[in-house]
C-alpha cells in the first residue's frame, strides 16, 4: 500500500523490539506418553499423544481429523521394535503466531519421546542405551549409528562417575530421524553451583550419501549450539497476552562460555541423501536431560532447564 502510493519502492524493517513482539514463534508443545512392560522389563506396548498445532497446519491448512504431519513427526515412525503402537494428534490451536523452526515438530517431539525412553528402560531395570540397541535389531542403519556414536565417546558409560577434573558427571543417549537422515547423540555433563555445564556432545549422523563432509561437520555443530541454547535457556514468558522480553538482554541465548566440545562422526550408508540443515538439533536436548536425570536421579519432563532448580547440587 505504501509502495502504491507513492509509485515507488519501499522497504520496512522491523526494530528488534518489533520482531520480538511480533515474529512467528516455535509452537508450545505438550505430549501424553503411556507404556506398557512385559515380565522382561521390555515395551510391548507404547501410546503417545501430542497436543497442540504444527506450523504445517496453520500455514497450508488444517484438516480436521486428520494429525499434523509436523505436530507428531519425532514421534510417529520411531524405529525401535515395540510391538503395539499408537500416535494421535490433538488439535490445539495457539493464539500467537507460528512458524517452522530448526528441526520442525523434531525439535520437541524427540525430547518427548526418548526421555520417556529412558523413563521405560529405568522402569523395566534396563540400561537405556543397551534398550536402544535391542530394540534396533531389526533396523540395522539406526544400530549401526548407535553403536558408532557409542565407540566415538570413548565407549557408553551413563554414570555418575568420577571425571579426571573431579567433576562428578554423567551421560544421556538420544536418537532422532529427521528429514531423511539418522542421528545418534551423546551428552555429558555435570552440575556446578547448581548451573548445569554441558562439556561433551558426541554426535554420529548418517544422510545416506556425502558431498562436502566439511559442511556436514559444520551444520552439526551449529545445531548442538541451537539445540543446547533451547534445552538450558530459550523461553518465552508472556504477561496480559504481550512477549515481555523485546531484546536479547531479557532473552537469554547459549554464550560462548557454555558452548561443549563437539565431536562429529559422518557415516555413508549409501541411502538416499537426507538433510543435514536440521538434523543435528532434536537429539540434544534429550540427551542432555537424559544426563541430568542419570547424575541427579530427577525426572525432568519441560523445558528450558534453567527452570530447574538445581541449587542443592554441585
Amino acid at each position: 500500500m505504501l509502495s502504491k502510493a507513492v509509485g515507488r519502492p519501499v522497504k520496512l524493517i522491523w526494530s528488534r523490539e518489533e520482531e520480538f513482539l511480533r515474529d512467528a514463534l516455535r509452537p508450545m508443545g505438550l505430549a501424553r506418553f503411556r507404556a506398557g512392560l512385559g515380565e522382561d522389563g521390555l515395551p510391548v506396548a507404547l501410546e503417545a499423544e501430542a497436543v497442540g498445532e504444527g506450523p504445517a497446519g496453520r500455514w497450508f491448512g488444517h484438516r480436521p481429523d486428520t494429525a499434523d504431519s509436523s505436530a507428531v513427526e519425532g514421534i510417529a515412525g520411531k524405529p525401535y521394535r515395540i510391538p503395539n503402537r499408537r500416535v494421535s494428534h490433538v488439535f490445539m490451536p495457539h493464539p500467537t503466531v507460528i512458524g517452522f523452526w530448526r528441526s520442525v515438530g523434531h525439535s520437541m517431539n524427540d525430547f518427548f519421546y526418548e526421555t520417556f525412553f529412558d523413563e521405560m528402560a529405568e522402569a523395566g531395570g534396563h540400561d537405556p542405551f543397551e534398550l536402544r540397541h535391542r530394540l534396533l535389531a531389526d533396523s540395522p542403519r539406526e544400530r549401526a549409528l548407535l553403536e558408532a556414536v557409542g565407540e566415538l565417546s570413548g565407549g557408553w558409560k551413563r554414570g555418575p562417575f568420577d571425571a579426571e577434573d573431579g567433576s562428578r558427571r554423567a551421560r544421556g543417549v538420544a536418537m532422532a530421524s529427521p528429514f531423511g537422515s539418522e542421528v545418534a547423540t551423546i551428552a555429558e555433563v555435570s552440575i556446578e553451583r547448581g548451573q548445569i555445564v554441558v562439556h561433551d556432545v558426541w554426535v554420529a549422523i548418517d544422510p545416506g550419501r556425502i558431498v562436502n563432509p566439511a559442511i556436514i561437520e559444520a551444520q552439526i555443530n551449529s545445531a548442538v549450539a541451537l539445540g543446547l541454547s533451547s534445552a538450558l535457556l530459550e523461553e518465552v514468558v508472556y504477561e496480559n497476552g504481550l512477549p515481555q522480553a523485546r531484546n536479547f538482554d531479557a532473552y537469554p541465548i547459549l554464550p560462548p562460555e557454555r558452548m561443549p566440545r563437539v565431536h562429529v562422526r559422518i557415516i555413508e550408508s549409501g541411502e538416499p541423501m537426507g538433510g543435514i540443515g536440521e538434523p543435528g538439533v532434536p537429539g540434544v536436548p534429550p540427551a542432555v536431560v537424559n544426563a541430568v536425570a542419570a547424575l541427579t536421579g530427577r525426572r525432568i519432563r519441560s523445558l528450558p532447564l534453567s527452570k530447574v532448580d538445581l541449587g542443592d547440587i554441585g
